[in-house]
C-alpha cells in the first residue's frame, strides 16, 4: 500500500470543500459551505442569511470578518447577483464514482443524494443496530449509531408502554405477602387498654418493628454513602478533565488521536460530503502553538480519507511568532506491523493563510493530504482495530 495517494501533495483546503470544493467567494466565512440566501453586508462581506441572522442575535452584533458593528436590517442587503452565479454552477454528485453521471447545483446536491440510485447499499440485516429495547419487543433497526439515538429520543411512550406490557406479565404470588399486609401497622404501639394481645402476637410484632427499624437505618446509611460516592465520582471527572487538559498542553506536539466508531462515521460521510471530524486542539509546548486534526472524506476522490491540520487560538498568540513556521509530520499507525505505518512529512509554507495568526477560534483553512490513503485498504490491511484507527502527528516549530 503506497504511503499517500502518489498524485497528492501536501495543500492548503478549507473546512467545507464539498465535492467540487466552493471557491472563496462562494463560501460562508460562518458555516464554510457554500452560499445559501446569500446576504451582502456594508462592509463588503458575504454571508449565508441563516448564518448572518443566528450571528446578530448575539450582544453587541458585530462582522464575523473585520467586527465592523451591523444592524439587522440596515447592514444587510440580499445578494442576488451571486446567488445566480452559484445557481450556474454545476458539480457532480458524489456517487459518481459509483455510476452516478448527474451534474447539478451545489445547493442541490443534498437533495439528489436523498433519491440518488448509486447511493451506497444498505447494511445487511445481521449488520443493522437493534433498538435497546429488542427483548420487550422492539423490532426496528438502524444503520448507525445517530438514527439509533434519534429512535431513543422520539419513541420514549412506545418503549414505556412495552415495559408495561412486559410488567404486568409478572405476578407475585408470595404466600406471606398478605400476612404483612395485615400487619402494616405493626410498628404502632398497642392499646394500653388492650390485654387480648397474645404474647406470641406481641413476639411477631416485636420481631417486625425491629426488621422495620434496621430497614430505616440501612436506607439511611445507603444515602448518605450514595452522596459520598456522587461526591467522588464528581472529584474523579473533573480530575479526569484537568489530567487531559494537561496531556493535551505538555505532550510537546506529539499527539495520538483515536478516531472511533470509523465504520459509521465513514458511513455518515459518504451519505454527507459536508461531515468532518477534529480531535481536541494539542500544544507544541505549555505556551506554544496549539494545533488540531481534521479527517474527512476527500473532495477530489471519496473512496480516499483527508487528513490536514488546523491552527488554533490560545490566549498568548501575541507572544508567538507568526506565521506558523515548522515540520508537520502525520502518520497512520498499523496496530500489528509496524513497518507498516503510512507516514508523511511537510513543511509548512508562510505564504498560505493556514499558518497565519488565527483571529476566530481555529483558522478555517488547513493544511494536509486530500487522498491520504484509500479507506478499502485500510479496513484490508488491518489499520481498523476493533472499529477505530489511530493517527499521529507530529509538530515541530523551527
Amino acid at each position: 500500500m503506497s504511503s499517500a495517494h502518489s498524485n497528492t501533495l501536501a495543500q492548503e483546503s478549507s473546512i467545507n470543500d464539498n465535492f467540487s470544493g466552493p471557491e472563496s467567494r462562494f463560501e460562508c466565512p460562518i458555516c464554510l459551505a457554500w452560499l445559501r440566501d446569500p446576504v451582502l453586508t456594508s462592509c463588503g462581506h458575504r454571508f449565508c442569511r441563516s448564518c448572518m441572522d443566528s450571528w446578530l442575535e448575539r450582544e453587541n452584533p458585530s462582522c464575523p470578518i473585520d467586527n465592523t458593528k451591523l444592524e439587522k436590517g440596515v447592514d444587510i442587503f440580499p445578494d442576488n447577483f451571486t446567488r445566480r452565479e452559484i445557481s450556474q454552477q454545476k458539480t457532480k454528485c458524489p456517487n459518481l464514482v459509483r455510476g452516478c453521471l448527474e451534474e447539478l447545483s451545489p445547493l442541490d446536491v443534498e437533495t439528489h443524494l436523498l433519491t440518488c440510485q448509486y447511493k451506497p447499499p444498505e447494511l445487511p440485516e445481521n449488520e443493522k443496530l437493534r433498538c435497546a429495547f429488542v427483548e420487550f419487543g422492539c423490532e426496528d433497526k438502524f444503520e448507525d449509531e445517530p438514527e439509533l439515538q434519534r429512535h431513543l429520543e422520539q419513541y420514549i411512550h412506545k418503549h414505556l408502554n412495552l415495559l408495561s406490557q412486559a410488567y404486568s406479565k409478572f405476578t407475585i404470588n408470595s404466600p406471606s405477602t398478605s400476612a404483612i399486609a395485615q400487619q402494616a401497622n405493626f410498628w404502632d404501639p398497642p392499646s394500653k387498654n388492650d390485654t387480648s394481645v397474645s404474647s406470641n402476637h406481641d413476639n411477631v410484632n416485636g420481631l417486625l418493628k425491629a426488621l422495620y427499624e434496621k430497614a430505616v437505618l440501612l436506607e439511611q446509611k445507603t444515602r448518605e454513602q450514595d452522596i459520598i460516592i456522587a461526591n467522588m465520582s464528581e472529584q474523579i471527572s473533573s480530575l479526569n478533565l484537568s489530567m487531559s487538559k494537561m496531556h493535551l498542553r505538555y505532550c510537546n506536539g506529539c499527539y495520538l488521536w483515536y478516531f472511533n466508531d470509523f465504520k459509521n462515521k465513514i458511513n455518515a460521510m459518504r451519505n454527507d460530503s459536508r461531515i468532518m471530524h477534529y480531535s481536541p486542539g494539542f500544544y507544541t509546548a505549555a505556551n506554544g502553538y496549539r494545533l488540531c486534526i481534521r479527517l474527512n472524506l476527500s473532495p477530489k476522490d471519496p473512496n480516499y480519507i483527508a487528513i490536514l491540520i488546523h491552527v488554533m487560538k490560545t490566549e498568548h498568540d501575541n507572544a508567538l511568532d507568526w506565521p506558523f513556521s515548522g515540520r508537520l509530520t502525520i502518520t497512520l499507525v498499523h496496530p500489528l506491523q509496524p513497518f507498516h505505518n503510512i507516514k508523511e512529512t511537510m513543511m509548512t509554507r508562510p505564504e498560505l493563510d493556514a499558518f497565519k495568526k488565527p483571529v476566530q477560534d481555529m483558522n478555517p483553512k488547513g493544511f494536509g493530504y486530500t487522498e491520504f490513503a484509500l479507506i478499502e485498504e485500510l479496513f484490508s490491511q488491518g489499520y481498523v482495530e476493533n472499529n477505530h484507527l489511530l493517527i499521529k502527528v507530529q509538530a515541530q516549530p523551527v
